[in-house]
C-alpha cells in the first residue's frame, strides 16, 4: 500500500447542475465590483499611497488619458476587466453546475486578491512592467509596445483568455446536443490538451502579472498555477472524470497527448 495520499479538491466545485440564483448573483457582483476596484485603485491613487506608505518609490498611474489614467494605467485596468468579464460570461453562458454562496465568495475573492497584488506591483518603480519615460500622450498601443514585458504579458493574456473562453463554449456546444448526454468531450481545443481550459487560465493568469509586475512576478504566477493544476486540479478532475465516463475518457486520454499545455505538459 502506498503512503502517497490522493489530492484533495479544495477549489470547492460542485458538480451538481442545477439553478443557484444567489451563489450566481454574488459571483457575478462580486466579479463585477472587482473590476471598479482595480481601477479605483489606479484612479484614486491608492495603490500608489500603499506602496510609498510601504517606502517604495511609485510610477504615476493618474493623468489625463482614457479612463483619467496614464496609457500603462489604462493597459491594466482593461486586462482587469476582462478577467472580471471572462469569469460573468462562464457563470451567465456556460456554467450549468450550482455555486454555492460560500464557493461564490470564495473564489471571487481569489481572484480579487491576484488582481490586487497585480494592481499594487504595477505601481511600485522596482516590478511595474511600464517605462517611466513613455509621454503621458502616448496610446495604450504605443504603451503597450513600449515594453517586451507588456507585449509578452498581454500577448499570452489576449491568448490565455481566448483559449479558456473558446474551450469552454465548445464543450458547452457538444454537451447540449442530446446524442452527446453523458459523453465526456475531446474535439475542438480540448484533443491538444485534455485540461486546456486550465491551460488558457495559466497563461491569462500568467500574462496579466506580467504586464504588471514584471517577468519575474509573471514567472511566480505562472508556476502557482502550473504547479497547482498539476499536482491537484487535473488528478482530482481525472479521477472524476474516470468514475464517470469509464472507457470514454481513458480513450480520450490514450489519443490526446497533453494534459495543460500542449508540447509542455
Amino acid at each position: 500500500m502506498s503512503g502517497k495520499s490522493e489530492p484533495q479538491d479544495w477549489s470547492l466545485a460542485s458538480r451538481e447542475k442545477r439553478p443557484s440564483p444567489l451563489g450566481t448573483t454574488l459571483f457575478v457582483g462580486l466579479r463585477a465590483a472587482d473590476a471598479v476596484l482595480q481601477y479605483s485603485l489606479l484612479r484614486q491613487g491608492w495603490a500608489a499611497d500603499a506602496v510609498t506608505s510601504l517606502g517604495g518609490l511609485t510610477i504615476p498611474t493618474i493623468g489625463a488619458g482614457p479612463l483619467g489614467l496614464t496609457p500603462y494605467g489604462a493597459v491594466l485596468s482593461i486586462l482587469a476587466v476582462g478577467t472580471s468579464f471572462k469569469h460573468v460570461v462562464w457563470q451567465l453562458s456556460i456554467s450549468e453546475q450550482e455555486i454555492k454562496p460560500a464557493a461564490a465568495i470564495a473564489i471571487a475573492s481569489f481572484n480579487t486578491i491576484f488582481n490586487g497584488a497585480n494592481t499594487l506591483l504595477s505601481a511600485w518603480v522596482l516590478t511595474s512592467a511600464a517605462r517611466t519615460d513613455l509621454s503621458a500622450s502616448a496610446s495604450i498601443s504605443e504603451a503597450i509596445l513600449s515594453s517586451p514585458s507588456l507585449i509578452a504579458g498581454v500577448g499570452l493574456f489576449t491568448l490565455g483568455l481566448t483559449t479558456e473562453l473558446y474551450a469552454e463554449f465548445q464543450r458547452k456546444r457538444f454537451k447540449s446536443q442530446p446524442e452527446n448526454k453523458g459523453k465526456p468531450y475531446g474535439g475542438g481545443l480540448w484533443s491538444l490538451a485534455t485540461n486546456v481550459n486550465y491551460g488558457g487560465y495559466t497563461l491569462w493568469r500568467t500574462g496579466y502579472a506580467m504586464a504588471a509586475g514584471g517577468p519575474i512576478w509573471g514567472l511566480v504566477v505562472g508556476a502557482f498555477f502550473f504547479y497547482d493544476f498539476t499536482s491537484r486540479a487535473i488528478p482530482v478532475l481525472d479521477r472524476y472524470c474516470t468514475n464517470k465516463y469509464g472507457e470514454s475518457w481513458l480513450e480520450i486520454k490514450k489519443r490526446t497527448p497533453y494534459r495543460l499545455l500542449p508540447l509542455l505538459y
